[in-house]
């Protein structure tokens, strides 16, 4: 797998739906930006996995008291750019993305880019724990797909190399994609297997003698 996401205290969802802080790192959302994070989390994994206010701030809480000295976590840091390659996987007309993932991954990038959010990234420390919380909540079903085009990205420069083109210029989509693994694969396959033979004739190499 090419995506590995670095461990953050996430909330998990509240079913019982009571919150009893509505701060979170000293801020208090306005109803709006509440709306619109449940709104694009219930959308992504259902109204039963909603992260609810209360487990938002003490994970928030937890954060700032171990990392007080950072200005912004790892673990969120390498959740933004594993959004940054979900749109780059969206916006790829080569991959024909499945439009319903499509549309996941654009909600999560609308929230991010927007006003309106309970974590805006100017927040120290936890800035963005919010659309990464979202990122987590997505990824279960996007997952296979974005490692799947991480592959197609490799392979597709490795085969302009060779053919002395620019990648994007390249005539190169799933289905070559599909080839070129099914041919890398080969390749592996056949070096391992020559890797248990030898290229000696059955006969054997002659003896030297020391006279």
């Amino acid at each position: 797998m090419y995506v590995h996401l670095d461990s953050l205290p996430l909330p998990a969802a509240d079913p019982s739906g009571r919150a009893r802080r509505n701060h979170i790192a000293g801020r208090v959302p306005d109803q709006r930006s509440i709306e619109r994070f449940q709104r694009v989390a219930s959308a992504l994994a259902g109204p039963e996995q909603v992260p609810q206010l209360d487990g938002i701030a003490s994970a928030a809480r937890q954060l700032l008291d171990q990392h007080a000295d950072r200005t912004r976590l790892a673990g969120i840091r390498q959740r933004a750019r594993c959004l940054r390659a979900l749109r780059m996987l969206a916006s790829e007309p080569a991959w024909q993305l499945d439009p319903e993932l499509r549309e996941r991954i654009q909600l999560i990038a609308d929230y991010a880019t927007g006003s309106e959010r309970l974590l805006p990234d100017a927040v120290p420390v936890v800035g963005g724990l919010d659309y990464a919380l979202l990122v987590d909540l997505a990824m279960p079903r996007l997952i296979d797909e974005l490692d799947a085009y991480l592959d197609f990205r490799r392979l597709r420069i490795e085969e302009a190399i060779l053919r002395g083109e620019r990648p994007h210029e390249l005539a190169f989509g799933r289905d070559e994609w599909l080839e070129a693994r099914q041919a890398e694969l080969r390749l592996l396959a056949h070096i391992l297997e020559r890797g248990r033979q030898t290229y000696l004739e059955e006969t054997g190499a002659p003896r030297f003698q020391v006279h």
